[in-house]
């Protein structure tokens, strides 16, 4: 069943914290604005799909990780819950660059559709989970750039199902941004190779090609 916010929720776990911030503004530091309130994981995986590696961070390896949270986690994930599973997977010795995917690249929380592409353009290559909010909900996204000043893509909507299991659009399109929150980069362990070497599976040479013809739609 997908996991829902109710009203009434939001409200018992705002008390419950004891914050001297109001509801909306408590509520707007999670990201939970997907159906299934995985939107942190789906673009996780997006990203980890774009890199040649869907299966290197599971669903599994995330649930365990929830386990362990405080019960808040089940109303959305902070910034606070994404560097703790980060850390996680670094004491797991699963070969990503942790001295990027710890970083905040964005500093200022204010920005619309617009500062953000432009920011964006300044990006070297790479994939990068953006968490950015509207009407106080925050939902993260994958932003894929091909480097400084070159054209910017978004890998959004995720799901196990389709393939590729992500929507492949223009990044200006995600015009409903009011804000955003914080970028990361994921990227591979430098010199880490899947098992099978250099060599590329045809399994991965068909996947880059259906991303590479979604990308030019």
């Amino acid at each position: 069943m997908p996991r829902l916010r109710p009203l009434m929720q939001d409200v018992l776990t705002w008390k419950a914290s004891g914050t001297s911030e109001s509801i909306i503004s408590y509520h707007k530091e999670c990201d939970t604005a997907s159906a299934a309130g995985t939107c942190f994981m789906d673009a996780f995986r997006s990203a980890l799909y774009y890199l040649g590696q869907p299966n290197l961070v599971t669903m599994e390896m995330w649930d365990a990780f929830e386990d362990t949270r405080p019960p808040e986690i089940q109303n959305g994930v902070t910034r606070e819950d994404v560097t703790a599973f980060f850390k996680l997977l670094q004491r797991q010795s699963v070969p990503l660059y942790y001295d990027r995917l710890m970083v905040n690249l964005h500093s200022s929380s204010s920005a619309n559709i617009e500062t953000l592409h432009d920011f964006c353009k300044t990006l070297d290559a790479g994939a990068y989970i953006t968490s950015a909010g509207e009407d106080g909900l925050a939902h993260c996204f994958v932003v894929i750039s091909h480097g400084p000043g070159k054209r910017l893509i978004a890998l959004d909507s995720f799901d196990s199902k389709r393939d590729p299991p992500m929507v492949v659009i223009p990044l200006r399109y995600q015009q409903w941004i009011k804000h955003v929150k914080w970028i990361c980069c994921v990227a591979l362990q430098s010199g880490y190779q899947c098992r099978n070497g250099k060599r590329k599976s045809k399994t991965q040479h068909k996947r880059e090609k259906r991303l590479k013809e979604q990308q030019q739609q």
